[in-house]
């Protein structure tokens, strides 16, 4: 069972939006925040957030507002879309607008959640939400579609959330991307942007430890039958571009964009969050990929450059990845 929200927010927040709107650019960020809980105790909190006298409304507010000074920073430049993993549900991003983004302009918000799952993936934009579904297959966390409508046409975005690499990861990676490879080709005819945490890198399919790879570097041999077997098929070079095929950025040679990666574990860098672009974005019509970086802003790394993660301990901290960029040009 599934619960997805759209909402819009115009008449709770009002708009003082100062914010210049450029018909020209649209800007997608997508952003795991790091176990972003409200203030109640509904029960399916991970335990460190169920004693009130570590997390409360104070700290909450405290954390909401840390969160808003990032998404809100000039250096983020304001993004049309924002796209969030590893939100409770539906209540953080509602108290995230009316208290914060709101008044920027960001109206109109949707999420999906399981119903027996702790966090959630959402979707909140300056831009009215056109539409919105949620795919999902037994044991996987659902992906959220919507559908953005812009003056130059609509926006399909895919909101996920890969299960980590932790027990049957693997397994329940790949049924997501059968997921969404299926979701998405029925969009193909439209710009179409899958935005997450896919909890692998592009080249893991080079890695010998990994059996069953979500994600698929075309160049590999075997890429025709793991992508026949439901792993998402990735180029970096996007005169290769064809119906089932994306536009990875890590995998293009001139790609620049940032830190080595997005998140950092024992000492290993992984470029986990990722925006995928199909070919609708390099048809030389409409919406056109410009660039795609990830931001490590300074206020958001750590002293050794890693991501600055949250701790609930000291109640410091922002996340355990940084945020990404990709940026798209009317032509």
């Amino acid at each position: 069972m599934l619960i997805v929200l759209l909402l819009c927010l115009l008449l709770l927040c009002g708009c003082s939006c100062d914010i210049e709107h450029d018909p020209k650019t649209f800007r997608v960020l997508s952003y795991n925040v790091q176990n972003l809980f409200d203030a109640r105790l509904d029960g399916g909190e991970y335990p460190e957030y169920q004693d009130p006298k570590v997390w409360n409304d104070r700290s909450y507010r405290m954390r909401l507002d840390s969160l808003s000074k990032v998404l809100l920073s000039d250096k983020l430049l304001y993004p049309d879309v924002i796209i969030l993993q590893e939100v409770e549900g539906p209540r953080v991003v509602e108290d995230l607008l009316s208290l914060h983004l709101g008044r920027k302009g960001y109206r109109w918000y949707a999420v999906a959640k399981g119903f027996d799952a702790a966090i959630s993936v959402a979707v909140i934009s300056r831009h009215p939400i056109a539409s919105t579904l949620v795919h999902a297959a037994p044991k996987i966390r659902p992906v959220l579609e919507a559908v953005i409508a812009t003056e130059a046409g609509e926006i399909s975005l895919f909101a996920l959330h890969a299960k980590s690499r932790i027990g049957d990861g693997a397994d329940l990676r790949l049924s997501l991307a059968k997921v969404v490879s299926r979701a998405s080709y029925e969009r193909a005819g439209s710009a179409v942007l899958l935005c997450g945490d896919f909890n692998e890198d592009p080249l893991s399919v080079w890695d010998s430890t990994v059996s069953a790879p979500s994600l698929v570097d075309m160049n590999h041999p075997d890429a025709s039958r793991l992508q026949a077997s439901g792993a998402l098929a990735l180029v970096g070079d996007s005169t290769s571009l064809a119906p089932g095929l994306f536009y990875c950025p890590y995998l293009d040679e001139k790609w620049k964009g940032g830190a080595p990666g997005s998140c950092s574990w024992d000492g290993i860098w992984h470029r986990y969050d990722q925006i995928l672009a199909n070919g609708k974005l390099f048809d030389g019509m409409g919406w056109e990929y410009e660039s795609f970086s990830i931001e490590n802003l300074p206020s958001l790394c750590s002293s050794d450059g890693r991501p600055y993660a949250w701790n609930i301990r000291t109640l410091q901290g922002y996340s355990d990845h940084f945020p990404v960029l990709m940026t798209l040009k009317r032509r």
